[in-house]
């Protein structure tokens, strides 16, 4: 009989079968599944295939071995595979899935909390404002936030009150609109002048 390398001969009567223990421990992994159709028993015979053809060189270990109906594997033969189809656990996409819920639910109360602390913050600062300058008026809650958001609350807070003062004792005057550019630029030196 004539054969080529890319053809090795097959000797099926050296073949010895695989071990009950091994064969359990994959029908185990693979939740006693068909992985390549999905049949279960009683619906079908499960048997074990070489992921790799044994004719192939293929070895008996636990990496080559996947868990097959009996119609599957005989379909099969000694062809090679590119990838196992492994299905998919539905346990674990649904643990996944309630994990992911879980998370986006404790983001969306976490988020919730800081948007009501930031509301409290910008109110606490604008009522200061307000005290401090004398006026019925402040910045806006815009103007506040991203002052909060830039420079932290900290800043914010020292920004507003020096330039409060300034508005109230008329070093800078309240119909001008220059007093929010004049802001700013106060946070930005106080800032500069922190992580100096």
């Amino acid at each position: 009989m004539n054969h080529t390398p890319d053809q090795p001969i097959r000797n099926t009567s050296s073949r010895r079968s695989t071990g009950k223990r091994i064969r359990f421990e994959v029908f185990k992994r693979d939740h006693f599944t068909c992985q390549y159709c999905g049949a279960q028993p009683t619906d079908a015979v499960l048997v074990i295939d070489h992921i790799e053809p044994v004719a192939h060189g293929g070895a008996s270990t636990m990496d080559n071995l996947i868990t097959a109906c009996e119609p599957c594997n005989q379909g099969k033969a000694d062809k090679f595979l590119t990838t196992k189809q492994i299905r998919p656990d539905a346990d674990l996409m649904w643990l996944e899935t309630q994990q992911e819920i879980a998370e986006l639910r404790r983001f969306q109360q976490i988020k919730a909390e800081r948007d009501a602390v930031m509301v409290s913050v910008i109110n606490q600062l604008q009522d200061s404002w307000c005290e401090i300058s004398g006026f019925d008026w402040s910045p806006t809650d815009r103007a506040v936030r991203l002052l909060i958001d830039k420079y932290g609350p900290e800043i914010a807070e020292e920004a507003m009150n020096d330039v409060a003062v300034k508005l109230g004792t008329g070093y800078l005057s309240k119909h001008s609109s220059k007093w929010l550019p004049y802001l700013n630029a106060v946070a930005r030196n106080l800032a500069a002048a922190d992580g100096a």
